[in-house]
């Protein structure tokens, strides 16, 4: 994987992938465009079950956009690759994507961590969404992500002052899935993805769809998501497999068919 802004290190099952865009791991073009490059070539890898998302450095996850881009968008040129879009990709993404926050993450750094399956914060870091003190607003999906994820009241408070949560609070908030020492981060992400690579990749792909698509639906709507990927998860190989390893008390291959 030939990438400019992103280190790319292969485990068994998985991949760890740190951006590394000194000084502040800013979301520029460059580490934008090697984002979606990497969830092109890992969508059919069949040796990438999870993907583990982190910064370089212990100070920042990422502080978000590229300031020094702004001007370029404000006269009215395109990104080539949209933050808005790439978040959706990741957010609608058939693999787990885990971000291991071992620094603050602000505006799109943060924008980009919620959009990920799971995260996981150093109990020392901060995690808050400033544009409204930049004059401007939230635009990679923070005013709907944030909402869904932490209730719309407490969600308004953080967006409208721009003031950042505290680890304690993130947790406390639902934000986070768990908040360790800093230099803890990355192992404990790769241990949920080390986990999560051993399960069935299509039952793991559609319990994503059905979580994911179905809390933008109603109910009704959600049941018929997760009634459709029932039958394809039941007609599968890994299915079966499944319940031989069980009956035959043994650990299941999984295949992904």
């Amino acid at each position: 994987m030939e990438n400019t802004k992103l280190v790319v290190a292969k485990e068994e099952g998985y991949i760890v992938a740190t951006i590394n865009n000194p000084p502040a791991n800013a979301l520029g073009q460059p580490v934008l465009g090697d984002l979606n490059n990497l969830l092109d070539e890992c969508l059919n890898d069949d040796t990438v079950r999870a993907i583990v998302l982190t910064g370089a450095g212990e100070k920042l996850f990422s502080a978000g956009a590229d300031i020094k881009e702004f001007a370029s968008i404000q006269a009215g040129n395109r990104p080539k690759i949209s933050g808005h879009d790439l978040f959706l990709k990741i957010e609608n993404y058939p693999k787990p994507i885990i971000a291991a926050i071992q620094g603050s993450a602000f505006g799109g750094g943060n924008e980009l961590a919620m959009s990920c399956h799971l995260r996981i914060l150093a109990d020392s870091a901060k995690i808050g969404l400033p544009e409204a003190k930049l004059g401007i607003i939230p635009g990679w999906g923070g005013t709907q992500r944030l909402p869904r994820l932490i209730g719309k009241t407490r969600a308004l408070e953080v967006i409208l002052t721009g003031e950042p949560l505290s680890a304690e609070q993130a947790y406390e908030f639902g934000l986070v899935n768990k908040t360790v020492p800093a230099g803890q981060v990355l192992e404990e992400a790769k241990k949920l993805a080390a986990k999560m690579a051993k399960g069935a990749p299509l039952a793991i792909r559609e319990i994503l769809k059905a979580v994911t698509q179905g809390l933008n639906t109603t109910l009704e709507e959600g049941i018929k998501i997760e009634q459709s990927g029932t039958h394809i998860v039941f007609a599968s190989e890994d299915a079966k497999e499944g319940s031989k390893a069980f009956l035959q008390k043994r650990t299941p291959n999984f295949q992904g068919k």
